[in-house]
């Protein structure tokens, strides 16, 4: 269930049927109103959102100042608990024509010095080093000619410090034992368990752009505002190298190139993005799933190769067998990262460690539980029921397990919505967060011929055209097995026909005429996400836009875990004595929305 908040205190509790109430976000704490007539949408205003092209890849945070063997690209991500791995770059890169000799990891020793003080850094750590390459061939000559350039990585170090002291400050440069990085400091996590507050750091579809440039400082400011140590969340699109042709120009917009395994990527966007968001990976643990932005597929159907280079991840400490998918506790919090790309039907892996590790989290211990991917199951923008199917094979076992919130990327625009469950309001549902506008230089998400009239799936013209000539999903996900790279694929995507056309299962209702009632906030608009948990029954829930000042939160509420309405918060023993959940159907219509909910209180 959800409130509105106040500042400095926890509102009174004012609870909806849809476990939604609106209070101050004044310092006076004046009550501005008891409910929430209707579901919020702010218009589009172009201003705040205009099209945006990329940050020079050698100016700014952006530029790489090194020589030899100097570090840059540093960045923190947790490798388990007490643990982080510390990941950074050596040498250049190199581009260009034919055959590249690749750089050396062997060559260059991978060491981080660190210590609880700044002057005496008294432990080391040592790692591996890796390259990778991005090769074209002839098959590509149509997007880069005879100027497609090859690539092959800077060293890639990462060395991984454990037996951290939790909640501890911790200082660290990075090096090959002679030539050594600026001393940067981090705050470990705290241990699983009952110590508030916890602030999550939520973002995605970030890029490299000057609305990036604004999302960065407004983020860092975050994470330095907060009492204990944070953790970013990153719900994929990283650098947007695949927005890029292959001979170095960018393409935007790139409505012929994204995603498109014939179109190639420019790979240096990645170094350049890497250096671009040291100020806050620098400082502060990072978990984030994959995205579209990240296949980057190559001629030989290599996939997600930059990615899995560049950035570690906790799989072998939560006992996954996957790269892409995994969990890490901070504090009161369990979060788990999954993947839209990979298989998530019955009995395949992703699925089968979901269930196991659902089923062994201690709700007495990190009561709050979140799960992030990219490509979200409730939005009325972009990607409208995209992917049914995995929502269809996933969500009753989420909401079985009482899982709180979800975040999301993909969409480039903000939305959230009341705590849900197949498409109808239902207060032991969870709150879903699309949290997609980070900045980069794509524009803003549309549905609609111009991509400067934006419009929701509600609006008139704005549900997705879907046949045969235009199905959904489009062709970053294909449907066809004789078009499908990917063998998954052809079990993981589900046929979503728009009940406005002549396509094939028409289910009336496929398309709402008006915003429904589980979105209960929408606008397009920059910005980041903050959840702080504050004890184990409320959390803060703030979106910051770009266009406000840093400590302002457009939208603001908290979100209540209620373990007596809803046992299933209570994780494997409340599952256990919760009703079954209804299993959803794929087309199936949406129940309507009928009359207001009923007011009740609680105090």
């Amino acid at each position: 269930m959800m409130e509105r908040s106040g500042v400095g205190r926890l509102a009174p509790l004012l609870i909806l049927a849809t476990a939604v109430t609106l209070a101050s976000t004044g310092s006076c704490a004046i009550q501005l109103s008891t409910t929430i007539e209707k579901p919020v949408t702010i218009p589009w205003d172009p201003s705040l959102r205009p099209s945006t092209t990329f940050l020079p890849l050698t100016e700014g945070l952006a530029a790489d100042n090194t020589t030899g063997n100097e570090p840059s690209q540093i960045h923190l991500s947790v490798a388990g608990p007490n643990a982080v791995s510390v990941s950074w770059a050596s040498q250049k890169a190199k581009v260009g024509k034919g055959e590249l000799t690749p750089n050396d990891p062997w060559a260059t020793p991978t060491v981080v010095m660190y210590g609880t003080d700044p002057n005496n850094l008294n432990m080391n750590a040592t790692g591996y080093a890796q390259v990778y390459s991005q090769i074209y061939n002839s098959s590509y000559a149509f997007w880069g000619g005879n100027t497609t350039l090859n690539y092959t990585s800077p060293v890639l170090h990462t060395a991984i410090i454990s037996n951290l002291q939790p909640n501890t400050r911790y200082y660290y440069r990075v090096g090959d034992g002679t030539t050594f990085s600026d001393t940067i400091s981090f705050r470990s996590l705290m241990d699983a368990g009952m110590e508030y507050p916890q602030r999550l750091l939520l973002i995605a579809d970030w890029g490299m752009s000057h609305n990036s440039s604004t999302t960065l400082d407004h983020i860092v400011a975050s994470a330095l505002n907060s009492t204990n140590p944070p953790l970013v969340l990153y719900a994929a699109d990283y650098s947007y190298a695949d927005t890029w042709f292959p001979n170095g120009t960018v393409s935007i917009p790139n409505t012929a190139v994204e995603g498109n395994p014939n179109a190639g990527t420019y790979q240096p966007v990645w170094d350049a993005w890497q250096r671009f968001i040291q100020p806050l990976v620098g400082q502060v643990p990072f978990i984030g799933s994959t995205g579209n932005h990240e296949e980057e597929q190559e001629a030989d159907g290599s996939i997600f190769k930059a990615v899995q280079a560049r950035w570690p991840t906790p799989s072998l400490a939560s006992m996954s067998p996957s790269y892409f998918f995994y969990s890490v506790n901070a504090g009161p919090t369990h979060n788990i990262i999954l993947s839209n790309y990979i298989d998530y039907t019955d009995f395949s892996p992703q699925k089968n460690w979901l269930t196991r590790d659902l089923m062994n989290v201690d709700r007495s211990v990190t009561p709050w539980v979140t799960i992030t991917f990219h490509n979200p199951w409730y939005t009325t923008d972009t990607s409208y029921k995209e992917w049914e199917q995995m929502r269809i094979s996933l969500e009753p076992l989420t909401y079985q397990y009482g899982v709180d919130v979800f975040f999301y990327g993909h969409v480039h625009a903000y939305e959230r919505t009341t705590p849900v469950y197949n498409y109808t309001v239902d207060p032991c549902g969870a709150v879903h967060i699309t949290i997609g506008d980070g900045g980069n230089s794509e524009g803003v998400s549309f549905l609609a011929k111009d991509k400067m009239t934006h419009q929701f799936e509600d609006f008139n013209g704005g549900c997705p055209n879907v046949s045969a000539a235009s199905p959904r999903p489009s062709y970053l996900d294909p449907i066809i097995p004789s078009q499908d790279p990917w063998t998954w694929y052809q079990r993981t995507l589900t046929f979503q026909a728009d009940g406005n056309s002549t396509g094939v299962g028409n289910p009336p209702g496929y398309c709402y005429a008006e915003q429904p009632q589980w979105s209960q906030y929408r606008e397009s608009s920059f910005g980041h996400g903050t959840f702080d948990a504050l004890n184990s029954t409320h959390a803060l829930w703030s979106w910051h836009a770009n266009q406000d000042g840093v400590a302002v939160a457009r939208d603001q509420l908290y979100i209540i875990r209620d373990t007596q309405a809803c046992p299933s918060r209570l994780g494997a023993m409340g599952a256990a004595s919760a009703p079954a959940p209804a299993v959803p159907a794929a087309g199936v219509a949406p129940a309507p929305v009928l009359g207001k909910p009923a007011l009740s209180t609680a105090g």
